[in-house]
């Protein structure tokens, strides 16, 4: 009977495309279903229907850079995986002619996230993709990932972001730079409030 059991449910891995792995791996953070009553942080989306979502890019406003919403249709997968996919990818080509920018290159890639309460980790191969200097660029490139982390994806309660990278086959976290507030240790979270040089909601419109 053990081994009929045994044999039944390989068959049914095998047919249904499942693959049997030794280890576990890392997983995408799914996003709650807002719409069930006491839904919890593995519940996915129920549809894979394209859907629009909001993520930010930068604008020149006057003299200074400021973060700017644009809205973006995805195929989405349950995750905010492929949200925060869209902020890497920088302006398309209408949000160009919209004079809409991006500090972001091609060179790295969101290879996971995993959301622990508030805290949302960030999983990158690489920070190639980043301005490789301490300039405003460089920090405006981490406030449209953390902001976008924690103010526009609905379904999450995200308030921390933090930031891992692969390296040699480990993930290791990362010291965010920041544009405001105190300078982060190494592998610490940041808030969306520490790039409120970029936010208009912090900024007087006057400049003074």
């Amino acid at each position: 009977m053990a081994v009929a059991a045994i044999l039944g449910l390989s068959l049914f891995a095998t047919a249904c495309g499942v693959t049997v792995e030794g280890r576990p791996r890392a997983v995408s953070a799914p996003i709650p279903d807002a719409l069930q009553p006491d839904a919890s942080t593995t519940t996915t989306l129920p549809s894979l229907d394209a859907e629009q979502v909001e993520i930010f890019l930068a604008r020149n406003v006057g003299d200074r850079l400021r973060l700017a919403k644009v809205t973006r249709d995805i195929d989405p997968d349950g995750t905010v995986n492929t949200i925060l996919e869209q902020v890497l990818v920088g302006p398309n080509p209408e949000e160009q002619e919209e004079e809409y920018i991006s500090p972001f290159i091609d060179g790295s890639t969101i290879i996971g996230t995993a959301l622990n309460g508030t805290l949302l980790e960030i999983h990158l191969d690489s920070l190639n993709g980043f301005p490789q200097d301490d300039s405003t660029s460089n920090h405006l490139a981490y406030a449209m990932l953390v902001c976008t982390a924690t103010e526009l994806i609905i379904g999450a309660e995200i308030q921390l972001v933090k930031i891992l990278v692969e390296r040699d086959g480990e993930l290791t976290p990362i010291n965010i730079p920041v544009s405001d507030g105190d300078p982060t240790e190494e592998g610490s979270p940041v808030y969306c409030a520490n790039y409120a040089t970029f936010d208009p909601r912090y900024q007087d419109p006057e400049g003074g």
